[in-house]
């Protein structure tokens, strides 16, 4: 068998940290893509009953524009 080879404590700590720097850095990451989904479903609209509706609304004011004329 072999045996696992201890890491001096400084080598441990910098180990440490940098997966503590890593894990900050992905949650981070995570909330800032949660972020853009949320500024992307407030721009447009996303569903196809939005859509739809739009559709109809462009629809109704062509035919008055038409009507206007």
């Amino acid at each position: 068998m072999t045996e696992k080879k201890r890491l001096p404590p400084w080598e441990e700590a910098k180990l440490v940290f940098k997966m503590q720097e890593e894990t900050r850095k992905r949650k981070l990451l995570e909330k800032d893509m949660q972020q853009r989904q949320g500024w992307s479903k407030r721009v447009g609209p996303n569903t196809s009953d939005e859509l739809e509706e739009n559709r109809k609304r462009l629809r109704a004011l062509q035919k008055r524009i038409e009507d206007d004329r």
